[in-house]
């Protein structure tokens, strides 16, 4: 009786596994940015259009660096074509607050009003004891 050899379609999809394992985490990330840390966040990123202000202050929306102008164009062009999905704002935690506030009015003179911040989750802190560090 004839059996079917399964080695080579076992070998072929642990290749493509492991393919596709080191490449999904490369097709999410955006911008290397280090968010700050909080502590009550929950992740709407999956619903949302995000922009991400890196380290130096450059902006990158759907996956291509731009200046704040053109960034506001853009947005008015997805404010109008589309539904009003909320923005969430990608920023570094070394960009000066300046920079941050210039987007998020950009994101709302393009007429989005539910903008929010992407922060990293905070590591859990210890629970404090009650007077140990009054002294």
């Amino acid at each position: 009786m004839a059996d079917i050899n399964m080695t080579p379609l076992i070998d072929v999809m642990l290749v493509l596994l492991i393919i596709f394992m080191i490449a999904a985490p490369m097709m999410t990330t955006g911008v290397d940015v280090k968010l700050p840390e909080s502590r009550t966040g929950r992740n709407l990123e999956s619903e949302a259009l995000t922009v991400s202000v890196t380290f130096d202050g450059r902006l990158q929306f759907d996956k291509a660096f731009m200046a704040l102008p053109v960034l506001a164009n853009q947005l008015k062009a997805r404010a109008q074509s589309g539904g009003k999905r909320p923005v969430l704002v990608r920023a570094d935690h070394n960009v000066p607050y300046g920079r941050v506030i210039q987007v998020v009015d950009a994101i709302r003179e393009a007429g989005f009003t539910q903008v929010g911040f992407v922060t990293a989750a905070a590591p859990a802190a210890p629970p404090a004891s009650l007077g140990a560090d009054a002294k």
